[in-house]
């Protein structure tokens, strides 16, 4: 399986990871990355995108869904609670545990709501796709619309509870990190393991 890291548009330049893998399967992250830079490496991997995989609801990591959706006819999964919020249709539901399978690429999804009402993190092999709930030092901001501090503060602490092993930290925006780096020095993750 290969990772691709495709930085959306500015003035975001939201995380977007395209995932491809042996069998010619291909998983879309986020969708803020040029349909072009999209469509060139699935065609050098000789892959077919199966997935957009969204982390939350906000518009910064769906900026070129309309197109890229269009383009290729795949399913586009998105937690519930954000579908509705957002007034986003024709998605289909994560469940909270779940696990998804593309190919040779399976992924357990999380919901973490406090940044939105609906996000995600989404495992996959040794990755956590953080979306805007954690990131490098910091976590996602509560003070937009369907944002709760204490909420993502629970949802921190299940995901201490939840995640075992090392993992990179792939989050929204920004650097990337690791786990056992952010759960030892963030102070918000630090804070929730305290609760």
């Amino acid at each position: 399986m290969k990772t691709y890291h495709v930085p959306g548009k500015a003035p975001y330049y939201t995380n977007c990871y395209l995932l491809t893998d042996d069998s010619g399967r291909a998983v879309l992250i986020d969708c803020s990355a040029d349909l072009e830079k999209i469509k060139k490496i699935l065609s050098n991997d000789r892959c077919e995108l199966k997935a957009v995989l969204l982390t939350h609801g906000h518009e910064d990591h769906r900026e070129t869904l309309e197109e890229v959706a269009a383009e290729f006819g795949c399913p586009v999964y998105l937690g519930g609670a954000d579908s509705e919020f957002f007034g986003l249709e024709n998605t289909l539901d994560y469940t909270d545990g779940g696990r998804l399978t593309f190919g040779e690429m399976t992924f357990i999804t999380l919901a973490v709501p406090g940044h939105t009402p609906g996000g995600y993190i989404l495992y996959c092999e040794d990755m956590m796709f953080c979306g805007d709930t954690l990131f490098a030092g910091t976590v996602g901001r509560t003070d937009l619309p369907g944002g709760d501090f204490d909420t993502l503060m629970q949802s921190l602490k299940k995901i201490l509870d939840f995640t075992d092993g090392e993992y990179k930290v792939l989050p929204g925006h920004s650097a990337f990190s690791s786990f056992v780096h952010e759960k030892n020095t963030n102070y918000y993750l630090l804070k929730a393991a305290n609760k």
